[in-house]
């Protein structure tokens, strides 16, 4: 059998289509004037665009560039300046690497890694965000930009900048949702993102005395009703079905309010027990399908809490979607159907440009860094959607090699001879 080729490193130096990957505003450092580090902060909140990082790509193309992507987790605080002893590890490990190489691109590393080490040389402590990464190029810093997620340490000595480990430092529980905290007086509607939790709304429970009061004319008093103050069995028990009204009329109106919402985020329901299986029926009717239990959230939640339980949601939420991919995948690719697993295939699907989406684990990315340079790069020239999977999801395909993709059209399948063609054989 023939050995696997990696795709050329012409298919890796394709041009990234405009319309898919073009540059923003954030890249004028890059554009204009001398070359100069270009430094995005945690605590701004804001994560570098994968396409800005692609464009500064496409700059550095034909340049020798030192990208490095450095842990920035620590537990403990005797270890906050662990991530200068990885550096130092990936600098020998890159050195060695390059011990068979010319004169010139020894000396060229150099002056990028000494250019990196002397710009880091005043930090102190720990890096403050989960994760880092810095870009250096003709002996300068080009980008230092701090991640919100963390990534493998990796360094990288190339032409152009590494991006597969960038993959990796998508924040866990990032993203956008609408929380609704109910009780049996008032439903709440907050909307939760990366900027923090704002309420928007209340729906508030009124029973057919209180609209009366308000001055409600449809609210007038009907024949053979009783006030909320009358005594006796059968007083008690027309208030408490008054109540119970009240509450069906603020859950339905909860509902309709929810429904017109952004229909692709999540909505996390929580608040008194006794009314959150009702409050999650009633959404869920009104057709919103993404309505998730969130029994940790109590009517008297405070905004930390929402932000907690909601960050905690999203983590698992997307755990689910990355644990149904794979197991798809693997299935499919049992089935024969439009799928692959295992770095060989896969980079053969990517050769003949059949690959749908395609599927990395965490853990392929940190030990095979070059691979996963390799496929994502010839991914993205056939606008391929990338999937990185970290979990059990992640687990689970490390089982088959850590990578996988789903297909457009299958590569493996054998063409069918002509009738009579093997009768001559």
């Amino acid at each position: 059998m023939k050995p696997y080729a990696f795709p050329s490193e012409t298919l890796l130096r394709r041009d990234v289509p405009r319309g898919i990957y073009s540059a923003s505003e954030t890249l004028a450092p890059f554009l204009r004037g001398p070359p100069r580090a270009y430094r995005m902060h945690y605590e701004e909140r804001t994560m570098m665009p994968f396409a800005d990082l692609v464009a500064l790509d496409a700059e550095l193309s034909d340049t020798p560039t030192l990208t490095l992507y450095l842990d920035g987790r620590t537990e403990n605080p005797a270890w906050r300046t662990a991530w200068r002893r990885s550096l130092k590890q990936e600098e020998a490990r890159l050195r060695h690497d390059l011990a068979d190489a010319s004169h010139d691109e020894r000396e060229t590393f150099s002056r990028n890694i000494e250019a990196l080490e002397s710009y880091l040389s005043h930090r102190r402590g720990a890096l403050d965000a989960p994760g880092w990464m810095g870009v250096a190029a003709d002996g300068r810093v080009r980008l230092d930009a701090q991640l919100r997620g963390a990534t493998p340490t990796i360094g990288s000595w190339r032409r152009g900048v590494a991006l597969a480990p960038f993959l990796c430092a998508a924040e866990e529980g990032s993203g956008a949702a609408w929380v609704v905290v109910a009780d049996s007086r008032a439903a709440r509607i907050f909307h939760c993102d990366d900027d923090g939790v704002r309420r928007l709304d209340t729906v508030r429970t009124t029973t057919h005395t209180e609209r009366r009061e308000h001055g409600d004319p449809s609210a007038a008093t009907r024949p053979g009703t009783f006030h909320q103050s009358s005594r006796g069995g059968i007083g008690r028990d027309a208030a408490e079905r008054e109540r119970r009204e009240a509450r069906s009329r603020m859950l339905r109106e909860l509902a309709a309010r929810v429904r017109l919402l952004t229909p692709a985020l999540p909505v996390f329901v929580g608040g008194t027990p006794q009314l959150l299986n009702e409050a999650i029926a009633a959404i869920r009717d009104a057709g919103v399908k993404t309505v998730l239990e969130t029994p940790v959230l109590g009517a008297r939640a405070r905004v930390s809490e929402i932000a907690r339980a909601v960050r905690e949601g999203l983590v698992q939420l997307r755990r689910g979607v990355e644990q149904e991919l794979v197991v798809e995948l693997l299935r499919r690719h049992g089935d024969d159907d439009l799928a692959a697993a295992g770095a060989a295939m896969t980079g053969r699907a990517l050769d003949d440009r059949s690959v749908q989406t395609l599927v990395l684990s965490m853990s392929f990315i940190a030990l095979q860094p070059e691979a996963a340079e390799v496929f994502v790069r010839s991914a993205m020239a056939q606008d391929a959607k990338i999937e990185v999977v970290s979990g059990d999801a992640a687990r689970l395909l490390e089982e088959s090699g850590g990578a996988g993709c789903l297909l457009r059209f299958s590569p493996f399948r054998a063409v069918s001879e002509p009738e009579g063609v093997l009768a001559h054989v």
